[in-house]
């Protein structure tokens, strides 16, 4: 059984998955969830699956960019979940991650984003050729007006944020705000022999999320988060 967990947005998802499919996910949105119920979800799948170290194959964490308080208390609560267990911890890009449900084998080009505040967004572009082969951009902090230009009628734009942008080019249907959010995303992920490789094992007690800090949003649209 594999548990995933997504607390860098408002969307606050702990799912399990087994077998190339989720298995199950509890989610909830709102401010300030992540405290209250990142904890309760991993703690009441854990009770009715009746988890282990020995049934756990490993946890997934949606590791950044995003909100500094919903990756601290995901982070928190794996620390706390993972103390004295051997299960091993893998990480995965965020913006990366509201990419998976829109990477079919159709060719697309689709913006991930996260808000930023003031008049940036977190960005990621994923190019899909055709045959699925997926080409994945660097991801970044950039002004809205830089991520406007790179839009087209066929773009998808997934994530928050993009709302306070000029999206009147791309087709309505081929934009998705926090539905689009949820741990069930890591899961498909860690199935994909394209995205699999894209994970980082990491250590439970000594990692970070990757937190980017306001002079960072302030600096540049040339920022680059590593």
């Amino acid at each position: 059984m594999i548990i995933a967990i997504e607390t860098s947005t408002p969307v606050c998802s702990v799912a399990l998955g087994e077998n190339g499919r989720c298995t199950i996910e509890k989610r909830i949105e709102g401010k300030a969830v992540h405290s209250e119920y990142t904890f309760t979800f991993l703690e009441n799948l854990c009770d009715r699956y009746n988890l282990s170290p020995d049934n756990i194959e490993c946890v997934l964490f949606s590791g950044g960019p995003g909100s500094y308080t919903g990756l601290r208390i995901g982070a928190a609560a794996i620390k706390g979940f993972m103390f004295g267990r051997e299960v091993p911890l893998y990480l995965f890009p965020t913006l990366l991650s509201f990419a998976v449900p829109l990477a079919d084998k159709n060719p697309r080009e689709i913006h991930s984003v996260i808000d930023a505040r003031r008049k940036h967004l977190y960005h990621r572009k994923i190019s899909i050729k055709s045959g699925g082969e997926l080409h994945i951009g660097e991801q970044g902090v950039e002004e809205l007006t830089v991520i406007e230009s790179e839009l087209t009628e066929n773009s998808f734009i997934a994530g928050t944020g993009w709302e306070r942008m000029n999206t009147s080019i791309v087709k309505q249907k081929n934009k998705y705000g926090t539905e689009i959010i949820s741990a069930k995303n890591l899961i498909y992920a860690w199935y994909n022999p394209q995205l699999k490789p894209l994970f980082t094992k990491e250590d439970p007690a000594l990692f970070e999320p990757n937190y980017l800090t306001l002079s960072q949003i302030n600096n540049s649209s040339a920022d680059v988060v590593k």
